[in-house]
């Protein structure tokens, strides 16, 4: 004959297993969802409309077919206190994007409710994709739209800039391919008129002969090696092995 449960003792255990998965999930990452079966454009936040989701998802699956490199589409509506870089270090490594043998992954991750974004490389394409580039495309073709709350085409454009250096790292040329769109650089609010650039360049050119007569050009490479010096910005340590590992480069912006 069974014994009958006490109450006391079924709230503890439905207790247990509402809290210890939750607590699990906790220290293991949670908040990383499992990718929606298009893979490469998953619009958690729901900012995207239904063209730039097709565009995306027909241009990244020619792409793994011409080269097996995956370039993914995320966006949260916000992934709560943790570093977007460790967010998109682990959602990367989770969903294995790019070849095992490769490495030849890179994730575009929009975080909405933080107002952050992320671009993760996989190791194998750290080299076509080092910090800086990547910094200045999000800066150039993201960020100006993501500040207008214009997602769908902060995302578009900055896929269609990745896309085109990819495709470069495979010796393809993507303005070969019909229908690939070349990146369109957002408008920041201000813009320097052309004669003014042109001016501020012979400007500096006229300073830097200068320099070179009077100093031997001492000053304009010391402001070279200031600029110019080697290094690497976010993400964690590179991680290799397993089937499509991010080796930690990339960048990430706020706006």
């Amino acid at each position: 004959m069974m014994r009958a449960i006490r109450p006391a003792k079924l709230i503890i255990v439905l207790l247990c297993l509402i809290i210890v998965p939750w607590l699990t999930l906790t220290v293991h990452g949670a908040g990383i969802p499992s990718p929606k079966p298009a893979f490469y454009v998953n619009d958690f936040a729901g900012v995207l409309d239904e063209a730039t989701e097709q565009y995306i998802i027909n241009r990244a699956a020619a792409l793994e077919s011409r080269t097996t490199a995956q370039l993914v589409v995320v966006t949260m509506s916000d992934i709560g206190e943790r570093a977007i870089e460790e967010y998109a270090n682990d959602l990367f490594n989770k969903w294995g994007i790019g070849s095992a043998d490769k490495d030849n992954g890179v994730l575009i991750l929009l975080d909405v409710g933080g107002r952050q974004s992320r671009i993760e490389v996989g190791y194998g394409l750290e080299g076509a994709l080092p910090d800086g580039k990547t910094g200045r495309i999000q800066d150039d073709y993201m960020i100006p739209y993501f500040k207008q709350n214009d997602f769908s085409q902060g995302v578009r454009q900055g896929f269609n800039a990745l896309l085109a250096e990819i495709y470069t790292e495979y010796g393809i040329d993507a303005a070969s391919i019909p229908d690939i769109e070349p990146a369109v650089r957002g408008n920041d609010g201000f813009s320097i008129p052309e004669p003014i650039i042109i001016a501020g360049a012979v400007l500096i050119g006229i300073l830097i002969l200068i320099d070179f007569k009077v100093s031997g050009g001492a000053f304009t490479l010391a402001l070279f090696s200031m600029f110019f010096r080697g290094g690497r910005g976010g993400g964690g340590g590179t991680i290799r092995g397993g089937g499509g590992r991010s080796g930690g480069g990339g960048s990430t912006r706020r706006w």
